[in-house]
């Protein structure tokens, strides 16, 4: 009896330590989900990311300084702004390729505006999230100012793709259309030159560029041309993939800023109420920097005019109740080559946010687990692995 007593009093001791630390445990899971006293890391409810397209580091800077964007100043103040490096090929798909994966090339196959594929399947920040939370308790939308570079257009005969890149790269390269011609009757004879053009369409890549080769003998614009077929991929747009599971897409074609901002506040005034990520692509700057230089007033006034709409959109989230619930993040896909059209190196960028919880500045590839992490994403599950450094993660000391 007194063994069966002593039992009882041993078991009676053993459950009331356990229950002690399942509640202790408890406590301390219930901390850590629900951070910090100033909710700098409690998990956000939305996010909206916005990509003003090309636009140089040092540029915004001086934009900031004069006052010219108040709207992006005042969500600074909430928040803060950091820089951003881009440590691939400084385009429009490699950027956003990265930009909403938080994996590079070499994982996505997105290396460049003329080298990509689509997105592997599940790997953008519209899948993980939807997978993550359940196609019915989020909503994703993809609102973007440029077709083919954010594109969801899927695989493609090689025909049109190896017409439309011999044609563009030989009249990038000084060579017209007529002197394609000249070249073609040497090869194929002066008669019939229209069922030779046909030809040369539409046959397969090795035939095409056997006949480049000896129609452009060892010329610049033949090599050019080679290489550039050689690594053209024809699987797919970028986001032909991701393009499923986004509730609401809107791209694949060419838009001005005051119709993206348009369709972005109706999808606000769409999906605002419930849990929502959104990309909003601003694709103004670059086609300013492009035609009249990193310098020029029209680079400057496109970034303005994406300012005035990042205005927009924050009077949206406020008339619709949910602003103090959403975090907005604005950066960009790459810079511009200092006082240039081009931005072939061009890899300072920026992130500006109302998010208090971003401490550093970091890598293009940070940006995306960055956001999951806020919305409650266990990125350390992610397959294959999410490389980036979290932003809100203070600076290593030495």
């Amino acid at each position: 009896m007194r063994e069966s007593g002593f039992s009882r009093r041993i078991y009676s001791v053993a459950l009331h330590v356990l229950i002690a630390l399942i509640v202790v445990s408890s406590i301390s899971w219930v901390s850590v989900a629900s951070g910090t006293s100033d909710g700098a890391s409690e998990p956000i409810k939305n996010a909206i990311l916005i990509s003003w397209d090309g636009v140089q580091r040092d540029h915004l800077r001086e934009l900031l300084d004069a006052g010219q964007l108040p709207n992006l100043k005042a969500l600074i103040a909430e928040g803060t702004i950091v820089e951003i490096d881009v440590t691939h090929k400084t385009d429009t798909k490699a950027g956003h390729a990265q930009m909403l994966t938080g994996y590079g090339p070499e994982v996505t196959g997105v290396h460049s505006n003329s080298v990509y594929q689509p997105i592997p399947k599940g790997y953008t920040i519209f899948e993980r999230l939807e997978d993550a939370f359940g196609k019915d308790n989020i909503a994703t939308i993809m609102i973007t100012g440029k077709g083919g570079n954010l594109g969801s257009k899927g695989p493609t005969s090689e025909e049109p793709l190896i017409a439309e890149l011999l044609w563009k790269q030989l009249e990038k390269k000084g060579v017209s259309r007529d002197q394609v011609l000249e070249r073609l009757k040497k090869v194929f004879g002066d008669d019939k030159v229209g069922r030779a053009i046909i030809s040369i369409m539409t046959e397969a890549p090795s035939k095409v560029l056997k006949k480049l080769s000896s129609g452009f003998p060892k010329s610049p614009e033949g090599m050019k041309v080679k290489r550039r077929l050689a690594m053209q991929s024809h699987q797919g747009e970028p986001f032909y993939n991701a393009k499923p599971a986004i509730d609401l897409f809107q791209g694949d074609k060419a838009r001005p800023a005051d119709e993206v901002g348009k369709l972005a506040l109706d999808s606000l005034d769409q999906y605002g109420k419930g849990r929502f990520f959104a990309f909003f692509h601003f694709s103004d700057p670059d086609h300013a920097g492009h035609k009249y230089g990193e310098n020029s007033r029209e680079y400057s006034d496109a970034i303005v005019a994406a300012d005035k709409w990042l205005g927009r959109i924050v009077e949206k989230l406020k008339e619709l109740g949910v602003y103090e619930e959403t975090r907005i993040y604005v950066t960009s896909d790459h810079g511009f080559d200092e006082g240039k059209t081009t931005h072939s190196m061009a890899p300072y960028v920026f992130l500006a946010t109302n998010d208090p919880a971003i401490e550093r500045r970091g890598d293009q590839r940070d940006i995306a687990p960055t956001i999951l992490t806020r919305m409650g994403i266990d990125i350390s599950k992610a397959n294959p692995p999410l490389l980036g450094r979290l932003l809100t993660d203070p600076e290593k000391p030495w």
